[in-house]
């Protein structure tokens, strides 16, 4: 099913799209739900939620808004880059469904805008990949970065993969290495001049150390959620391990940049460790490279049947839980 939705047109992956969205979406805003804080919110984040007027249906809006850019920004990404021979919306609509499962979190939340800069920034790494001295690609990766940090703290982490994309590249010089420390302390560097200039420059420190490392057990989370996310990581790990298997045989180039979104997914896991498990955050953070390694399983596979049985299962596993989640409302 999904195969063939991978290579039918344009059009016909349009439509699906479109009703997935107003199925998913237009429950939202018949029950609309306040933005969703928490303790690792970025100092960025908070000020927007506090511009906010007072409707309870602008978090919504904005929400889907910054949903449907992210979606049609990371398919771009992956067409410009060469991934996939032929226009494939599939990444779109696993990005829709993927931020969409919980009628819960259909709402305003940190990693809506932060993830904006974080694909920003794969795509600018990406794209440096054979050239010389691309500086300017650097600096925009690392400085992509450090604002998506000040909306979500924990992707400060991020740095690290920027370093271990260098590595993967081949890159020895000191100078790329310079740039992306340059490039990913400005954006800190006007934060905290302007929590000195407030008086706030201890607190404003204190709140970025506790949602940078905060070594706790995984919080209790309920059964759906656990089940969901459980699911979602034995999708990606087995997809993941499929496709960047089957790259061995593409051109060097895709290899390597198919490495970019390994290398994200692996310090995302570490900034999940390290800032206290923020488990449903988290859902959102690997959203991206699900996109990509669930989209090739189709697309770069020959025979993709057990894969087809996942994704089946996966698609009868939301529609469960969003069929749960409307009953439990009512009840």
């Amino acid at each position: 099913m999904l195969r063939w939705v991978s290579k039918s047109g344009t059009f016909i992956q349009f439509t699906i799209y479109t009703v997935i969205l107003a199925f998913m979406w237009i429950p939202a805003f018949l029950n609309p739900v306040p933005p969703v804080h928490t303790p690792t919110d970025g100092p960025l984040y908070t000020l927007l939620v506090n511009a906010f007027p007072h409707s309870s249906y602008f978090p919504v809006a904005l929400a889907l808004i910054l949903v449907i850019l992210q979606s049609l920004i990371l398919f771009y990404v992956y067409q410009a880059n060469g991934f996939f021979k032929r226009s494939n919306f599939l990444p779109a609509i696993i990005i829709l469904l993927t931020y969409s499962w919980n009628s819960n979190f259909q709402t305003m939340h940190a990693m809506l805008p932060a993830a904006l800069f974080v694909i920003l920034a794969l795509n600018s790494i990406m794209g440096m990949y054979g050239k010389l001295a691309a500086y300017q690609h650097v600096f925009i990766t690392s400085f992509c970065i450090g604002i998506a940090s000040l909306f979500y703290i924990p992707l400060a982490y991020l740095l690290l993969m920027i370093w271990f994309i260098f590595i993967t590249y081949r890159i020895s010089s000191w100078r790329e290495y310079a740039v992306s420390i340059i490039g990913y302390t400005l954006p800190i560097i006007y934060y905290f001049s302007w929590l000195f200039w407030n008086d706030t420059l201890q607190e404003g420190m204190r709140q970025l150390a506790g949602s940078l490392l905060n070594l706790i057990l995984p919080p209790r989370i309920p059964i759906t959620d656990t089940i969901w996310l459980s699911v979602s990581a034995f999708l990606l790990l087995v997809t993941m391990i499929a496709v960047l298997n089957i790259m061995n045989d593409k051109l060097i180039s895709l290899r390597r940049k198919s490495w970019v979104l390994f290398n994200y997914s692996i310090i995302a896991a570490i900034g999940t460790l390290l800032a206290g498990w923020p488990i449903l955050s988290a859902n959102y953070l690997f959203a991206i490279p699900m996109s990509f390694f669930v989209t090739g399983s189709f697309s770069m596979i020959k025979r993709p049947f057990w894969f087809e049985l996942m994704a089946i299962a996966c698609l009868v596993l939301l529609v469960g839980i969003r069929i749960y989640l409307a009953v439990a409302v009512k009840g």
